[in-house]
């Protein structure tokens, strides 16, 4: 029998889908699927009868029980659901983040994707969920907002060891636009910034265990925010942090060398 058939068959129907889950759980009678899956006496017969000719369930005097074949489908079904389920729920982020097919996907973790009547969710989310009181922020973004200047002064002040990367593009801007918050930055030992020559795609923030993923689009506006404490994506996170610092300059050197930085001034 073909297999697409056989696919076809049984989600051709959530009746028979959820027959097949409580055959999973144990053996049952007509009767007892009727009052546990809120399925049609009909629905259920037509579940059976397919079940049995395809050689996934075999009747023992009144009571249905799956057979080692019906047991694989039911777990190789749930491993399909499973795996859809993800895929729906990231299918935006992913599409939107522009290194996607380098992450160890699957992944552990929720994400907010913006919408036309909530343009700004994912930022609201990121905010939400940054801890008060981390002792340690690595990370990188291709733009800059007002909150998240506001959002570096204290975090600064609290004495978090505060690693970041920037684009030279994007140095010169915050050096130019908040001086005096990048005066604060270039005093402090507890901060440390790098200033990379290639253009950094896509906003990384490792904030003790967490990760946050950001993907943003063509205008700098922040289309999604991944929120995870996967280690094996924190593992590729940190990767990625360190092969993007890599070959980067202080920013009180590029300060310092660059004509019309304001930061310059204080290197």
């Amino acid at each position: 029998m073909d297999a697409r058939e056989g696919i076809a068959f049984l989600t051709g129907s959530d009746g028979r889908v959820a027959v097949l889950r409580r055959l999973g759980e144990m053996s049952c009678r007509p009767c007892e699927l009727r009052e546990q899956t809120d399925a049609s006496r009909t629905a259920i017969h037509r579940a059976l009868t397919g079940f049995e000719e395809r050689g996934w369930v075999r009747k023992d005097d009144d009571h249905y029980a799956l057979t080692a074949a019906g047991r694989h489908v039911h777990e190789r079904y749930e491993d399909l659901a499973a795996a859809v389920t993800v895929g729906d729920r990231f299918s935006e982020f992913l599409t939107a983040f522009p290194r996607a097919d380098e992450l160890p996907f699957p992944v552990d973790g929720e994400v907010c994707v913006a919408t036309p009547t909530e343009p700004q969710a994912p930022e609201s989310f990121f905010y939400d969920r940054l801890p008060d009181d981390a002792d340690d922020l690595r990370g990188f973004t291709p733009v800059l907002t007002q909150r998240m200047v506001e959002a570096f002064e204290p975090t600064v002040e609290a004495g978090t060891e505060v690693e970041l990367v920037y684009d030279e593009s994007y140095a010169r801007h915050v050096l130019d636009s908040y001086p005096a918050v990048m005066e604060v930055a270039l005093e402090r030992d507890s901060v440390t910034i790098h200033v990379v020559p290639e253009c950094i795609e896509g906003g990384l923030a490792l904030v003790d265990d967490e990760v946050f993923l950001k993907a943003y689009g063509t205008r700098g506006d922040l289309r999604a925010c991944l929120h995870s404490t996967d280690p094996s994506l924190r593992e590729w996170a940190a990767d990625w942090f360190m092969r993007t610092k890599s070959g980067g300059q202080p920013l009180a050197r590029f300060a310092a060398d660059t004509p019309g930085c304001s930061g310059g001034r204080n290197s």
